[in-house]
């Protein structure tokens, strides 16, 4: 449908509706002049439009059944009006048994489709009823005001600061001044942190510089009398002893040892035995500690979530099933369901969830098969193994048998060859020892050993005590004076920035400039430039709570101007209580007019001034 940018109402007909128990049809024109009595149905004709439209009451009431006439229960209201082209309409609500019924120039419609022809309910009634907006949306009506402000580009925020701020500022990007803020703040605390950093690496730099110096001389001198203790026990190490023929003596006794070793019968076919059994059982352990490993454990995870998350849904579908009622917002289109779209609703949702049955029993099935084929693979395994490790034992026990057999064939070594090789290694011994101790006690030995580890380890501690003391610190003053230099430039594009977000600000307010209203959705903090939430309205310079109504419908036809301004639909406004008020003087409307006062003990009368000769809708 072709929204509906502008409007005038021409007629209303409706019967069933509050006091208008009979059909009744009134006219309208620009202006409209509503007088009578209290009681009457002044208000009621505020109720019947705004109905007509969104749903709801002139406020935005909900609990419309007190919009039923008492003796005539079928609710009726047809609009008749004349958009911007001068194209005539109808718009026809009913209301019968809870069950509401929408047509649009005779075609059936919804209220979502009304949404999209006159806009979101709280715009409607903010321009159609002056006080809607700031006695009903309260803090709401911020966010409305928000969405529907244009945007200030970046470069018109420039534009309007110093060519100081615009050179600072024109390769920033600052699509969120906030966001920017917050940013440039936490990389000021981190430079300022890599200050304080860097300013006690200097101190800890200058601190190990004249320490490495002291402990330096320290390690020097117990080095060297490490040296000297090692060269006295060195030097009686080995003093009158012939290091080259004891060399040559272990040479020949290792010699004959190996050739009385290697002269044993059938050695090599027991060796080749051993290897052979000794592969046999590693092949035995290996095979035998095998664990199956799950082919199909991924599908089977990823169906049960999934039979899982069917369950769930099922769950929250059966819920919302029981629980659905007419009023409850529907969870696919955010609305309350209405009477009239209740029964189709809920068989929607009867089908949603015969499908999640549907689904969940076709995925258990393909979760059993799954199940069943991942338990054969296993038997199918474990068989194998099985059958593996009964073979390979079989083979152990043939070849432990052979190796038997050799070993009773082939009997002891002779009691004389081994007693050569004991004194063989006897010899060798106590040669090895002699070259190793020469003429130290195991104390001066040990003390030896000692004395070369400690010397490895103190000259190290004295290579890194002598870097110490001769590398000086780093230049770190540069560093800092670098870094606070980046710091400078930081807080200089933090002060750029506040005053790009008070200027961007002032340009937003400057949206929101009426007579004598004043809008504020948020104030500047010019010490930081941050902006804070606030939602300030004012008229002539006072608060609303302390108006008289004669000021507060001034004020809220000066609202409703705005939101014809910033949302472009030009509708209708309805004022009730005009008696109370000498004069409209702070605003100049742009639309229908239809203006209630109350005159006492008056009949009702609809009076069209100025009226436009229309033809009436079919």
């Amino acid at each position: 449908m072709k929204t509906i940018k502008s409007f005038e109402i021409t007629g209303m007909r409706l019967s069933g509706f509050k006091c208008y128990q009979e059909p009744t049809q009134l006219d309208f024109g620009n202006p409209t002049v509503v007088t009578g009595g209290n009681g009457r149905g002044k208000t009621s004709i505020a109720d019947a439009i705004a109905f007509a439209i969104t749903g709801l009451p002139f406020f935005g009431e909900r609990g419309i059944d007190r919009l039923h006439s008492e003796q005539n229960p079928e609710l009726f209201v047809s609009l008749q009006f004349v958009d911007e082209n001068g194209q005539l309409h109808e718009l026809t609500r009913t209301r019968q048994k809870s069950r509401m019924a929408i047509s649009y120039d005779g075609y059936e419609i919804r209220q979502l489709d009304l949404t999209d022809l006159f806009g979101e309910r709280d715009v409607f009634l903010s321009i159609f009823n002056p006080l809607y907006f700031i006695e009903e949306l309260g803090d709401d009506g911020k966010k409305l005001l928000e969405r529907y402000l244009p945007a200030i580009s970046h470069e018109e925020v420039l534009s309007q600061l110093s060519e100081n701020v615009r050179a600072s500022l024109e390769n920033e990007s600052i699509l969120s001044p906030e966001v920017y803020l917050k940013k440039r703040r936490e990389e000021i605390r981190d430079l300022e942190q890599t200050v304080i950093y860097l300013t006690g690496q200097k101190d800890l730099a200058e601190s190990q510089q004249r320490d490495g110096q002291k402990k330096a001389a320290e390690l020097q001198a117990r080095l060297d009398a490490l040296v000297s203790q090692r060269d006295a026990l060195e030097a009686k190490r080995f003093e009158g002893l012939d290091l080259s023929d004891m060399q040559e003596t272990l040479i020949e006794l290792s010699a004959r040892y190996d050739e009385m070793a290697q002269d044993g019968p059938d050695a090599a076919d027991t060796a080749e035995l051993d290897e052979r059994l000794k592969s046999l059982h590693q092949k035995l352990g290996q095979r035998s500690a095998e664990q199956y490993v799950p082919k199909y454990s991924q599908p089977i995870a990823e169906a049960a979530a999934r039979v899982k998350e069917l369950g769930s849904k099922y769950a929250r579908e059966s819920a919302l099933l029981k629980g659905f009622r007419p009023g409850v917002v529907c969870p696919t289109c955010r609305r309350a369901v209405t009477e009239a779209d209740f029964p189709l609703v809920r068989e929607e949702i009867g089908k949603a969830l015969s499908a999640v049955v549907a689904d969940g029993k076709a995925q258990k099935e393909q979760l059993n098969e799954l199940q069943m084929l991942e338990k054969k693979t296993e038997e199918t395994f474990l068989q194998f193994q099985k059958d593996d490790v009964e073979q390979i034992r079989q083979e152990i026990t043939k070849l432990t048998s052979q190796r038997e057999n050799l070993d009773t064939e082939r009997g002891a070594i002779s009691a004389r060859r081994k007693a050569e090789l004991e004194t063989l290694q006897t010899q060798i011994q106590s040669l090895t020892t002699d070259m190793e101790y020469g003429n130290l006690t195991q104390e001066e030995y040990d003390r030896l050993t000692a004395c070369k580890e400690d010397l490895r380890d103190c000259q190290a501690e004295l290579d890194a005590a002598l870097a110490a003391a001769h590398a000086g610190p780093q230049d770190y003053d540069a560093k800092i004076r670098e870094v606070k230099a980046q710091i400078g430039e930081k807080k200089k594009l933090l002060q750029d920035a506040a005053l790009y977000l008070s200027k961007r600000a002032e340009l937003t307010f400057s949206q929101l400039k009426m007579n004598k209203v004043e809008i504020s959705l948020y104030d500047v903090v010019k010490s930081t430039g941050e902006a804070k939430d606030t939602f300030k309205f004012t008229y002539g310079g006072r608060r609303y709570d302390r108006l008289s109504l004669s000021e507060k419908i001034r004020a809220g036809m000066e609202l409703s101007e705005l939101m014809k301004r910033l949302t472009g639909r030009n509708y209708p406004v309805f004022i009730d209580n005009m008696e109370s008020v000498d004069d409209l003087a702070n605003v100049r409307p742009t639309g229908q007019i239809i203006m209630a006062k109350c005159v006492h003990g008056a009949a009702l009368s609809v009076r069209p001034m100025n009226q436009t000769q229309m033809p009436k809708a079919a």
